[in-house]
């Protein structure tokens, strides 16, 4: 028998959780990939192959979680009430772009949720690296490296060659250390969301990471409000697994509705149940503002939904420009739906969708009400409308658009009639409105400009399909009436109000 003692201390010394975030393209994924493989042993069922959003590594035989959420969740601030899901963050920065508007948003939401940075300057391996410029750039940040006087701690690596991975990790395991990064399996159990989402097959699927205590199968939990008995866990390589263990992620199965990114799970009837409880739905970011957009917001997922909001909150304190407060009256998983219209209508307020879809009935609806509903499909563009809102620029200037689309491409039919086909950029286009041709944009127009044409919709196509209306950031095909032989690519088609 081995007469080795543990302390308590190593006893309840947790692994640490990293996410790793910077701007896109700067190699994120690449190095989550490259660790990834590098640690799957040929043996081992599965390898780490399974897409539950964090995986866990062994490294020097020390454990170590990584959140691999896809690129907009990278910079969610995933804190649970109680609690946050990340204890250390990795910020990527290309060795030859540098720091780029997105590294910024990482550092700030690093800040934002207090956890400790290392830095690591990727593609070093390519000719045009410059790693001084890049701690330069840092430094202008507020980045102090080590080696600038700072204690930021910064290494450079390839995600192609696997240079400097090995350090990168030693880092990590150092600075946990350093954190003296707790938990215990005796504890309550502490489980914190890192997504959620509806799967047609198996229903409610959730992902979460293990901060404290055990999830056991049949266990009985609540988060968000919603309570749950467990049917099934499984980890990050396929295995169905019964119990987990500490910053272990799984996929659970068990809840009848999507819980809320960031919050935590708990054992029914803990002490800790109350922090699990679910937020009113209607949330309000800066409340001493005068005047409040309402507004709908509806996701493919909730980690969108949670960087939606978690993204609003830090322009709403930081933007010295912001005249509106926001006022969230819903924000839930799925396609737009009348009762979302209805209810932003009630309100005054705009329905905002990422990924999701909007039927022709709902969009009719939406314009019978006179209700804004805009679509987009990068966190990017959401946020920047989201920015327009707040500086109170974006409603009043779409508010006036009716219907706006430009010409992308022409076809001639048999019969020798030319189809427009459209991009909508604002509002919608109908099978009967009627329009005017530019050949600039409309909203550089002045009083004294004439169109090419006026005219009516003749016929409104979406692919081979006709359709009675084409909303924004679709594209469809118009027809005109009468024949506008003259059109060509770049014009612009505005609806007549």
């Amino acid at each position: 028998m081995s007469n080795t003692v543990v302390s308590k201390t190593e006893q309840n010394v947790r692994p640490p959780i990293v996410v790793v975030m910077g701007h896109v393209d700067h190699g994120k994924t690449s190095i989550l990939d490259y660790i990834k493989k590098s640690n799957v042993v040929s043996r081992e069922f599965g390898g780490i192959t399974q897409h539950i959003g964090a995986y866990q590594i062994t490294h020097k035989n020390k454990k170590i979680t990584f959140i691999d959420t896809p690129g907009h969740h990278s910079f969610v601030q995933m804190r649970a009430r109680g609690g946050r899901a990340a204890d250390i963050a990795v910020l990527v920065v290309s060795a030859e772009e540098g720091v780029k508007p997105q590294t910024k948003e990482a550092i700030a939401h690093a800040r934002a949720a207090n956890i400790p940075i290392i830095v690591a300057i990727n593609k070093i391996d390519l000719p045009n690296a410059n790693p001084q410029k890049i701690k330069q750039e840092l430094a202008s940040e507020n980045v102090l490296v080590e080696d600038w006087g700072g204690d930021v701690v910064c290494v450079e690596v390839s995600a192609k060659t696997g240079l400097g991975i090995d350090k990168l990790l030693d880092s990590l395991q150092a600075m946990a250390e350093l954190l003296s990064i707790h938990g215990s399996l005796s504890n309550e159990l502490e489980a914190v969301i890192i997504e959620s989402k509806l799967d047609r097959k198996k229903g409610v699927v959730v992902s979460a990471i293990i901060k404290n205590g055990i999830l056991t199968v049949g266990a009985k939990v609540t988060a968000s409000g919603l309570r749950a008995k467990i049917r099934s866990l499984m980890n990050d390589r396929g295995e169905t697994i019964k119990e987990t263990g500490l910053s272990m992620p799984v996929e659970i199965l068990g809840f009848s509705a999507v819980p809320g990114v960031g919050d935590l799970i708990v054992k029914e009837g803990s002490e800790l149940e109350e922090l699990a409880q679910s937020e009113d739905h209607m949330e309000i970011f800066g409340k001493d503002t005068k005047r409040t957009v309402a507004m709908v917001v509806k996701s493919d997922t909730a980690g969108t939904l949670e960087a939606v909001k978690a993204s609003m909150a830090d322009l709403v304190t930081s933007s010295i420009e912001a005249t509106y407060a926001v006022k969230f009256l819903l924000s839930a998983t799925g396609d737009i739906t009348e009762s979302d219209v209805a209810l932003a209508k009630g309100a005054n307020g705009i329905v905002l969708g990422f990924n999701v879809r909007l039927s022709a009935n709902v969009q009719d609806y939406a314009e019978a009400n006179k209700v804004p509903v805009k679509l987009f499909k990068t966190i990017y563009e959401l946020i920047e409308y989201a920015k327009e809102i707040l500086e109170g620029t974006a409603i009043t200037e779409e508010s006036k658009i009716k219907g706006r689309a430009q010409v992308i491409k022409l076809f001639k039919l048999e019969s020798g009639d030319i189809v427009a086909g459209c991009k909508v950029l604002a509002g919608s286009i109908k099978n009967i409105s009627r329009v005017s041709v530019y050949d600039k944009d409309p909203s550089d127009l002045v009083e004294t400009d004439i169109p090419l044409y006026t005219g009516n919709v003749k016929k409104l196509k979406k692919g081979q399909d006709d359709t009675k209306v084409a909303g924004k950031d679709t594209e469809c095909g118009v027809l005109l009436k009468p024949q506008f032989d003259d059109i060509k690519v770049g014009m612009w088609v505005e609806v007549i109000k």
